[in-house]
């Protein structure tokens, strides 16, 4: 039989293996440009500040920390390092077709599909006030756009990321401390990251805190956003190493947040909570008439979905500390 038609008698998956090995180099090659995308804006955008600081062209009175725009440059010139950070060790190990590189992708597919589900639950809950300024067409299409850049998507990949073709894919040469971690465990803390970032993010809208039913602002606040990061910070590294106090510190430290948060912003509006904060008169103005379709979103589904995931996440991961258990008491 001729060697062609030997060929021809491959099994498909065979034959298609170069192609899925192409694939994942050009999607390697793609996040590793948009990760030097944001390495290139990130000191661009910091200009910024001068721009509208005291002698710049787009000064106004009140720009200063505390204020509106002076959070969201902040906020916006960190996610360019954050995605820098992210984006170029993942593209370079795709490229490379390396196992833990796939395993950090599935991570990030993870976040993307829980803050989704987080922002879409969110926008539902607003339903009756976005109907008083959105038809029902409008907020259709917005809710189908949610749902598949938000949900879908983020599922079919994690899908084929999970496949047993693509895992053939990818090399497992060495196994480094990513690849010897949980899936599960490495998601719970890199949400409890997320979480720290907004706790974080907080700092620069006068310390905002939810305190069960109440908003807390500025030195008041601080002690409370202070050690919420703490705590957080030493449970997140107690469960990467699967102590067991962690585990139990974790569930009791996210259910009464979780609390907190819905007595809160149950309570509070995002215009209610604008005016609380008394943004400069510019801003004020500004802000609204910007930002009206964004003022009905609801901060009790979009904090809480948060919130419930990471803690659904965080139960999921207790086989792993009942093993470490049960190897002490074995011991």
């Amino acid at each position: 039989m001729p060697i062609s038609e030997n060929i021809g008698c491959l099994p498909m998956k065979i034959r298609l293996r170069p192609y899925s090995e192409l694939f994942m180099k050009i999607l390697g090659i793609t996040l590793l440009i948009i990760g030097l995308v944001g390495l290139f804006y990130g000191p661009l955008e910091i200009y910024c500040f001068y721009l509208f600081s005291g002698g710049g062209p787009f000064y106004y009175e009140g720009f200063q920390i505390g204020s509106f725009w002076f959070a969201y440059l902040t906020i916006q010139n960190s996610a360019y390092y954050i995605v820098t950070f992210l984006l170029i060790p993942i593209g370079i190990g795709t490229v490379e077709l390396q196992n833990w590189a796939r395993k950090l992708s599935l991570n990030l597919l993870y976040i993307w599909i829980v803050l989704g589900i987080s922002i879409t639950s969110s926008f539902i809950f607003a339903l009756p006030e976005f109907l008083k300024n959105l038809n029902s067409a409008i907020f259709t299409v917005i809710l189908l756009f949610l749902a598949l850049f938000g949900i879908i998507i983020p599922a079919v990949l994690i899908k084929i990321y999970k496949s047993k073709k693509l895992k053939k894919v990818f090399k497992n040469r060495s196994e480094n401390f990513i690849e010897r971690i949980p899936q599960s465990i490495l998601l719970v803390c890199s949400l409890n990251i997320i979480f720290i970032l907004i706790l974080h993010a907080s700092t620069l809208f006068q310390y905002i805190f939810p305190l069960f039913g109440k908003i807390i602002l500025q030195r008041e606040s601080v002690i409370y956003v202070t050690m919420a990061v703490f705590i957080l910070a030493i449970l997140s590294y107690g469960f990467w190493k699967k102590y067991f106090w962690a585990f139990y510190g974790l569930i009791i430290y996210y259910g009464l947040m979780l609390i907190s948060i819905m007595m809160t912003f149950s309570k509070y509006s995002i215009l209610d909570i604008i005016g609380l904060l008394n943004f400069p008169p510019y801003e004020q103005s500004q802000m609204i008439s910007v930002l009206t379709p964004l003022l009905n979103f609801n901060l009790t589904a979009l904090f809480g979905s948060f919130l419930v995931f990471t803690l659904l996440s965080a139960i999921y991961s207790r086989k792993y500390f009942h093993n470490v258990i049960l190897n002490l008491k074995n011991k």
